[in-house]
């Protein structure tokens, strides 16, 4: 008797997305009543709309002495599953040690049948000991909750008797391994100094920029190097990464890596920013804009909020602005050297942070009151 053996295998997707919570005035939303809470603005994150509830008098009797946060699904639907994690951030806009994560998976329903639409944790921090931490700071304090949406499952392969196992993709290793190899190179990128073999076809196809440089009437087309002065060369090799595999090497924040590290890769996002917009590479300009979306900070929001008006990044600024409009941030801000070159070469982005500000202070009052 014959035999016969088959296989599959699914990957799980999930989207994750940020949203931060700025609080100003903390203490005259004490006495608001226990169970009665603040809410955020709408933000989306995997095709649905959620909000951030902020009790300050904790969200039952038994929670009366703690502050507690939620997470609510305001879209209507139902069997929504999700991950979340709330965290204070500090007055430089990095993480604190104040955090708590959900410990398993929840399902949110919101409908006309159902409504189980808001999971947290109703004893995020108590509130004598938050009130005298080092975060709470010109009555003002910052939150960022992070939530991974699961898109549910895909199956990547599947044989049967009938059928041949077929395995996914890898043209772009095999493309990194013609560039990391040079093989084949016919010119030379010098930048600062540090040599990058590459190939012109390559360069080409992927960039409208270097095509017209490499075929086109300039006079690169006639030369086997061409020399860049003006961009970083780590910068320059990650740009190079992305357009042989159309993807960046470790281009996200570690939850375990320090402060210098994450300030190195928001660096090296606002440096590839400028190059991917400088060669026509918008894949890689949206990549660079979304992180820096997802993490800004104290140090880095006023030079990301230069170069988003430079390069046309409008969901980036109008992420900055609504970053800065916090007083206690923009406090933070205003003394640092690139907030002042943002005003003399920007000074109508004054105007919109004005107005950010205004937003923020009439939405904040409307729900208190």
């Amino acid at each position: 008797m014959g035999s016969s053996l088959t296989t599959s295998a699914v990957r799980a997707e999930a989207e994750t997305g940020s949203h931060i919570f700025m609080i100003s005035g903390y203490s005259l939303t004490k006495g608001i009543g226990i169970d009665e809470f603040i809410c955020s603005d709408v933000f989306t994150i995997g095709g649905y709309d959620w909000v951030i509830r902020f009790y300050p008098d904790g969200e039952s009797i038994e929670n009366k002495d703690f502050i507690s946060f939620f997470l609510e699904l305001e879209s209507t639907a139902t069997d929504v599953k999700a991950r979340y994690t709330f965290t204070i951030l500090k007055q430089d806009g990095l993480p604190s040690d104040i955090s708590y994560r959900g410990s398993q998976i929840c399902t949110f329903n919101n409908s006309s049948e159902t409504d189980y639409s808001a999971w947290g944790c109703p004893h995020f921090k108590k509130r004598s000991e938050f009130e005298a931490s080092k975060y709470l700071k010109d009555d003002a304090f910052t939150i960022q909750c992070t939530v991974t949406v699961l898109k549910g499952t895909n199956i990547l392969q599947a044989t049967t008797p009938y059928g041949v196992t077929v395995p996914p993709s890898n043209l772009s290793q095999h493309l990194l391994r013609l560039l990391e190899s040079g093989h084949e190179s016919d010119v030379t990128l010098v930048v600062k100094g540090e040599r990058f073999k590459a190939h012109r076809l390559v360069l080409a196809a992927r960039s409208a920029v270097f095509n017209a440089a490499l075929f086109g009437c300039m006079n690169e087309r006639w030369t086997d190097t061409i020399t860049f002065d003006d961009i970083e060369p780590l910068a320059f090799k990650s740009m190079l990464y992305f357009i042989y595999s159309d993807s960046l090497p470790d281009f996200e924040v570690n939850s375990d890596a320090n402060d210098g590290e994450k300030q190195d890769l928001k660096l090296m996002a606002q440096h590839l920013l400028v190059a991917a917009d400088r060669f026509d590479l918008e894949r890689l300009k949206l990549m660079c804009e979304d992180f820096l979306y997802k993490n800004p900070d104290v140090s880095t929001v006023a030079s990301t909020l230069i170069l988003a008006e430079r390069h046309n990044c409008n969901q980036l600024k109008a992420q900055c602005l609504r970053f800065m409009s916090s007083p206690g941030i923009l406090k933070a801000v205003a003394p640092t050297d690139a907030f002042h070159v943002l005003m003399r070469s920007f000074p109508s982005i004054l105007k919109d942070l004005i107005l950010f500000c205004c937003c923020f202070f009439y939405y904040f009052i409307t729900v208190i009151i």
